[in-house]
């Protein structure tokens, strides 16, 4: 009885809420953007609206359309801070679902300079979804979405579908940039987006990665050398992958295949003076459409294909990797696998590991099995003349 008594006194003293403010005295931000304006930043962001008490709109909407606004300021900080004045609201950045950066901004300013306020802040969220947008980066948090309440719930849902489905971007936060950038290698990828109007409907496709290097980005990647630079780094998980018909390999038509990934090692070592790097990866591989002339009824014409869709991974990989050594950045992460392998002889390459990237030579064993799609034999639906 007297421990109770001891632990009642004791609750009379914990504090509750631990900034005291009430709950109709918070603004909260669903998404941010950056854009630099000559000397002065534009911070852009999207309030969440609540329904209106006894208004006939609460149902399963969640609340009416989200604000966008943009306020300019010397700095990001001193412009969170302004945002009380136009809203009579103090800004709550805990539900912040994504930061969108302006493409010419991180192409001239520090990523250091850019996010340090989402940093040190206490209310955002590491697991707070990045992305780089061509244009403007407040562009896209004024798009309309198509299925969710705002358009920063979309963008942090479509990087993290288009990840796990097709693979030709990255699902990148705000922690995982950080440990990106403070790697030995200090060079990063971030989700790119790109804002398209088809036929009166606006699009913002996440196809592809920027690449950070030095906390400014230098170049960029399309969706298909995103795609090959994901599987080196061991984070794919699945898409489509186009096998060229072998009649005609000049003309665009392709089999598709769905690749997913069961195993894969890539393991970087220095033999002599050369980084050679072993890539054994492991392909199941699903039938989706065959627009040759392919047919796969027996297990001989099965494995030659499987030889085949196996080349074809290899070639476009090799493809895709002489670009990215002609850059030399190690978009790869060679150079942080290399590091965990033997971090004494990386101190003494480092500073040379431009030219260790550049020579690099790959060493491959795909292996693919093909699993029928369960809906029709493995040849082509329709027969062509």
């Amino acid at each position: 009885m007297k421990r109770i008594f001891l632990l009642m006194i004791a609750l009379l003293f914990l504090a509750g809420c631990w900034d005291q403010r009430e709950l109709m005295e918070r603004g909260f931000i669903l998404g941010a953007a950056i854009d630099e304006d000559q000397e002065k930043v534009e911070l852009t962001v999207q309030f969440y609206r609540p329904v209106m008490i006894g208004s006939s709109e609460g149902g399963g909407g969640g609340g009416r359309e989200p604000i966008v606004t943009t306020i300019e300021s010397e700095s990001v900080s001193e412009a969170a801070r302004n945002l009380v004045n136009y809203f009579g609201r103090k800004a709550n950045w805990s539900h912040m679902q994504v930061i969108v950066v302006g493409e010419e901004t991180v192409r001239h300013r520090h990523f250091n300079d850019i996010l340090a306020f989402f940093y040190r802040e206490q209310e955002p969220r590491a697991t707070t979804n990045l992305m780089i947008g061509k244009g403007k980066g407040s562009d896209y948090l004024a798009t309309e979405p198509m299925f969710e309440y705002a358009s920063s719930r979309q963008f942090r849902e479509l990087q993290r579908i288009s990840h796990d489905e097709a693979g030709n971007t990255l699902d990148t936060t705000l922690h995982e940039l950080s440990l990106q950038l403070q790697s030995e290698l200090g060079v990063a990828i971030v989700p790119l987006v790109e804002k398209k109007i088809e036929k009166e409907i606006t699009t913002s496709p996440l196809t592809g990665v920027a690449i950070i290097k030095d906390g400014v980005m230098v170049g960029d990647l399309d969706g298909t050398e995103t795609q090959h630079v994901l599987i080196i780094r061991q984070q794919y998980n699945r898409g489509i992958w186009k096998i060229p018909c072998e009649e005609d390999p000049s003309v665009s038509k392709s089999d598709n295949m769905e690749i997913i990934v069961r195993e894969s090692r890539v393991s970087p070592d220095l033999v002599g003076e050369q980084i050679i790097v072993d890539v054994d990866i492991e392909f199941e591989v699903r039938v989706r459409e065959l627009m040759c002339d392919t047919v796969l009824e027996t297990s001989e014409e099965v494995n030659a294909y499987a030889q085949k869709i196996e080349e074809t991974i290899e070639e476009d990989l090799n493809k895709t990797i002489e670009g990215v050594k002609k850059k030399k950045v190690d978009v790869l992460n060679l150079g942080n696998d290399y590091h965990k392998k033997d971090a004494k002889k990386w101190e003494e390459i480092k500073d040379d590991w431009e030219e260790y990237f550049e020579s690099a030579q790959f060493v491959y064993d795909i292996n693919v099995e093909i699993v029928s799609s369960g809906l029709v034999d493995l040849k082509p639906f329709v027969e062509m003349d």
